[in-house]
């Protein structure tokens, strides 16, 4: 998508979150294949201060597809500066034991023209249910 076309940062984040997630959790797809889909090549993730690049997010998806049954994002707030994003949601995440969680997460955003995350810094706390 072309970050230009973006409208509403709310849909957008929160459909390219859940996308990525179903992906993720419920393709066959090798995770390679996913990560390029969603993330620039130089991708630098920060989340709670630790840093993922492209290698370590293939590696993170092999053992969230074994760990993870479902779930989705709820983006409750988002604002958009042209490409850049802050966004304030929800990851309600369900275990393949059946357990669930939900997470907070304060994320900002700077995304390539094409609608891909270029770098992303998040801060994430665990919710009660």
């Amino acid at each position: 998508m072309d970050m230009k076309a973006v409208a509403d940062p709310r849909s957008f984040i929160e459909d390219l979150h859940n996308r990525y997630h179903n992906d993720v959790v419920h393709g066959d797809e090798d995770p390679a294949t996913v990560i390029d889909r969603y993330y620039a090549p130089d991708i630098e993730l920060v989340s709670d201060g630790v840093s993922m690049g492209r290698e370590r997010l293939i590696k993170h998806c092999k053992p969230v597809r074994k760990s993870v049954a479902g779930g989705h994002y709820e983006v409750l707030e988002a604002v958009r500066d042209g490409n850049r994003i802050a966004a304030r949601l929800i990851i309600h995440g369900v275990t393949q034991t059946g357990a669930t969680a939900k997470i907070e997460v304060f994320e900002f955003c700077e995304m390539t023209d094409d609608g891909k995350f270029a770098n992303v810094t998040s801060l994430t706390r665990t919710l009660k249910d």
